[in-house]
C-alpha cells in the first residue's frame, strides 16, 4: 500500500536492507521451487503418482495370475477335483489363464503406446486425457484379474452344486415363487390401477414395468431347467450339476435385482398421482456495499493506519451510482486550523450511506481519513406461489442463485415449473408457461367447451378454476388453438408467452396480463423498478470496487 507521506515516510538504506534481503530471499526460493516444478507447469501430482503406477499394477496382477494357475494346477491333482473334471474338460478352464495373460498383454500395450507417451510429455494440458487412460488400463488389469480367478471359483460353485443340490433346488424355488408373486401383485395392484387411471400414459407405465416382465419371464425359464436336472439327481440320473447351478445363481441374481427395483419402480408409479405447479410470484434484488475507512496520523514521520468498515443495505440506485464511479477515494477527513474537516466526492450518495465519517476513531492523534468502496453484494430472491394437487400456498422469500434469477427475469406470473397428474417427474414441464397451460387437455383438470361463437375453451373443475381466475387480470381461458400451438412447439422446448390480438406478448414480465393485473403491479418487483428495462437485469456487481485501498491518498 502506497504511503500518504511524500517525504517523511522514506526510510533509510539501513532500514531498507533487512527488507530487502527478506524480499530477495523469498524470490530466490520462489525461483528454485518453479525450476524444481517446471516453472509451475506441468501434470497435477496427484494424476502423475496414479499414471506412474500402473506398470507396477500390471507387474502385481501378473503375479496373482500366475499364483492363481498354480493353486488351479494344484487342486487339479487333488482327489477333490475328480468330480468336477467332466466339466472342466468340457468348458476348458485353463484357456481363461490365457484370456487373462492376453488382458494384461493388452494393459501393457495401452500403457506402453497411449498412457506413457503422455506422463513423459508432462503436459497439464493432457491432465484428462492422462486420468482417462489410466482409468481405460486399470479397468483391463481388473477384468485380467477376474479372468483368473473364474477357474477357482467355477469349481467351488459346482462342487457347491454337488454338495447341497436339495438345500439349493429348495432355496431356488422359493425365490422363484417370492418373484412371481411380487411381480403379480405388482401387475395386478398399482400397474393395473395406473393403467386404468392414466391411460394416456399407458406407454410409458409399461416401458418401467417391461423389467419386471422380463425378471418373471427369465426366473421361470430358470426354473424348469433348474427342475429337469433336479429330477435327474432325484431318479440317479446323470445330471448337469454345472447348468443346475447356473440356473440357481441366475434365480438368486433376479431376486436380487427385482428387490433393488421394486421399491424405486414404486416410487415412480406414486409420481402419477402427484400434481403441482409453481409459479414466479414475486423477484427482488437486495444490494449491499462495504465502505472502508484507512486514518492515520498526518503529523507523525511514520505511517500506522487504522481500518473501520461500515457496510450497508442501499437502494439500486446508491448501488449504480458507487460501482460506476472511479474515483479512488470517495471522501475524505483532512486536519485544519479549525480541526478535522470532511470533503465528500460523491455528492448526495455519501448522504444516502448514512455513515458517521468518525465513528469508531481508532485514536486521538489520528487526524486524517480516506474513504473509498471495499466491497460489493447482491443478494437474489423469489416469491412463489405454488399449487399442490388444487391447493394453493405461497412461499416467503427464498434466496436464489444469481443466475438463477437471470434466467428467470421474463418469467414473473408464469409457471416455471408443473407438473400433471398422469406424468411422471422426469417429463415434468421446465420451460415457462402460463400458469394452467401445462394441465390443459388433461381429464382430471377439465375438459374442452364450446362458446357461443364455437371457439373451443378450457373449462377447469371446480377447485382448478382458480386457474382461470387467481392468475389473470381480467379472468381469462385458455383457447384451444393458444394450447395447441403450446403443446406442439413449445411444450418442454422454450418458454411460451403467447400473443395478443394485436400481436403484443401475453404472458410473462412483459405481458399484457401482468401489465393490466394490480397483484404484479404492486409486487416488490414492480415497486423496486424491476419492470425498467435498465434495471431488469442482473448487474454482476464488482466490476469497480477498489479492494485494495486508494492508489494515491493523502498530500
Amino acid at each position: 500500500m502506497r504511503s500518504h507521506k511524500k517525504d517523511k515516510n522514506i526510510r533509510t538504506k539501513a532500514d531498507l536492507d533487512p527488507i530487502a534481503r527478506k524480499i530477495l530471499s523469498a524470490l530466490v526460493m520462489s525461483l528454485l521451487f518453479m525450476g524444481l516444478t517446471g516453472c509451475g507447469k506441468g501434470l497435477p501430482d496427484d494424476v502423475k503418482k496414479k499414471a506412474k503406477a500402473v506398470p507396477n499394477a500390471i507387474e502385481a496382477a501378473q503375479e496373482d495370475i500366475e499364483r492363481s494357475q498354480k493353486q488351479f494346477a494344484s487342486l487339479k491333482g487333488s482327489e477333490k477335483f475328480k468330480p468336477v473334471a467332466i466339466y472342466d474338460q468340457r468348458e476348458d478352464w485353463d484357456q481363461l489363464f490365457a484370456k487373462a495373460n492376453q488382458e494384461l498383454t493388452r494393459a501393457r500395450d495401452l500403457n506402453k503406446t497411449e498412457l506413457a507417451p503422455l506422463v513423459k510429455k508432462n503436459d497439464p494440458e493432457t491432465a484428462a486425457q492422462v486420468v482417462t487412460q489410466t482409468d481405460r488400463i486399470r479397468q483391463v488389469i481388473q477384468a485380467a484379474g477376474q479372468q483368473a480367478k473364474s477357474p477357482i471359483n467355477r469349481f467351488l460353485r459346482i462342487s457347491d452344486a454337488l454338495e447341497n443340490t436339495d438345500e439349493i433346488y429348495s432355496k431356488s424355488e422359493n425365490l422363484g415363487q417370492k418373484i412371481a408373486t411380487q411381480i403379480n401383485t405388482l401387475e395386478n395392484a398399482p400397474v393395473a390401477k395406473a393403467r386404468n387411471t392414466f391411460p394416456d400414459s399407458l406407454g410409458k407405465i409399461d416401458t418401467r414395468f417391461a423389467p419386471f416382465i422380463k425378471i418373471d419371464q427369465n426366473t421361470k425359464t430358470r426354473l424348469h431347467l433348474l427342475n429337469q436336472e433336479y429330477a435327474a439327481y432325484t431318479a440317479k440320473g446323470n445330471p448337469d450339476f454345472a447348468a443346475f447351478i447356473d440356473n440357481a445363481d441366475g434365480i438368486s441374481d433376479n431376486f436380487k435385482t427385482l428387490e433393488e427395483t421394486r421399491p424405486v419402480f414404486e416410487r415412480e408409479l406414486a409420481q402419477l398421482y402427484e400434481s403441482y405447479t409453481k409459479v414466479l410470484q414475486d423477484m427482488k434484488a437486495d444490494f449491499f456495499v462495504t465502505i472502508k475507512r484507512e486514518s492515520w496520523n498526518e503529523n507523525s514521520d511514520y505511517y500506522d493506519p487504522r481500518f473501520a468498515t461500515f457496510q450497508r443495505k442501499v437502494t439500486p440506485s446508491v448501488y449504480e451510482a458507487l460501482e460506476e464511479d472511479e474515483q479512488e477515494a470517495i471522501a475524505t477527513l483532512s486536519p485544519g486550523f479549525g480541526g478535522i474537516s470532511f470533503s465528500n466526492k460523491i455528492g448526495e450518495t455519501w448522504k444516502k450511506l448514512n455513515i458517521n465519517p468518525t465513528e469508531q476513531w481508532p485514536a486521538r492523534d489520528h487526524n486524517a481519513a480516506s474513504f473509498y468502496l471495499e466491497d460489493v453484494n447482491e443478494v437474489y430472491y423469489h416469491k412463489y406461489l405454488k399449487e399442490e394437487n388444487g391447493e394453493t400456498s405461497e412461499t416467503d422469500w427464498i434466496k436464489v442463485d444469481p443466475s438463477f434469477y437471470e434466467q428467470n427475469l421474463e418469467f414473473l406470473g408464469m409457471a416455471i415449473l408443473s407438473k400433471p397428474y398422469g406424468v411422471f417427474e422426469q417429463d415434468r414441464v421446465t420451460q415457462a408457461t402460463p400458469p394452467g397451460m401445462a394441465y390443459v387437455g388433461n381429464d382430471k383438470y377439465g375438459e374442452w367447451k364450446k362458446d357461443d361463437s364455437g371457439n373451443s375453451f378450457w373449462s377447469w373443475y371446480g377447485k382448478y378454476a382458480l386457474f382461470s381466475h387467481l392468475f389473470f387480470f381480467p379472468p381469462s381461458y385458455f383457447g384451444y388453438g393458444g394450447w395447441n400451438s403450446w403443446n406442439n412447439g413449445y411444450r418442454n422446448q422454450q418458454p411460451y408467452f403467447g400473443k395478443t390480438q394485436n400481436g403484443a406478448q401475453q404472458y410473462g414480465t412483459r405481458g399484457s396480463f401482468v401489465k393490466q393485473s394490480p397483484t404484479y403491479q404492486s409486487s416488490t418487483f414492480s415497486k423496486t423498478g424491476g419492470f425498467k428495462s435498465q434495471a431488469a437485469s442482473v448487474r454482476g456487481g464488482g466490476a469497480n470496487i477498489r479492494g485494495g485501498g486508494p492508489k494515491a491518498k493523502g498530500k
